[in-house]
């Protein structure tokens, strides 16, 4: 796990991408905020990647690809998913069958996307927090 790497965040929601970026800006990490528009730019941005991220964060409800499409073109990707990379999804659709669905596909968190930005700068910042001491397989590598 690369904890200096950048943290994709894949939005298709131009307003949401700005939400997200106007509180991480208070956050002050030194990761690098990196958005892509849909599942089909992430494919190709991981593929092609110079630095491995720290994490990926993604809407579940998104054109091409949904979130949950894109977990599983990653986890079938031997040279994507090695990279121990944790997959969170932050979506306004929360529903039982979605929670079961990623939790099976081995997302490592499903939250549900605030509105408010101190909610979803206490979210981001207990997300990044974690992982930031967690230990994974790919720090190993």
């Amino acid at each position: 796990m690369n904890k200096n790497g950048p943290i994709l965040v894949i939005e298709d929601d131009p307003d949401d991408q700005r939400f997200i970026q106007m509180v991480y800006n208070k956050l002050n990490y030194s990761n690098e905020l990196v958005f892509l528009d849909n599942g089909e730019m992430a494919i190709d941005y991981l593929i092609q990647m110079k630095k491995i991220p720290f994490l990926i964060i993604s809407d579940l409800n998104m054109p091409k690809i949904n979130g949950l499409e894109l977990r599983e073109r990653v986890k079938k990707n031997e040279s994507i998913n090695i990279k121990c990379v944790p997959y969170i999804i932050l979506s306004t659709t929360v529903t039982k069958n979605f929670i079961n669905d990623a939790y099976l596909m081995g997302i490592q968190g499903y939250f549900k996307k605030p509105m408010d930005p101190n909610e979803l700068l206490t979210m981001l910042k207990g997300i990044i927090d974690y992982w930031k001491v967690s230990h994974t397989p790919g720090m190993y590598m």
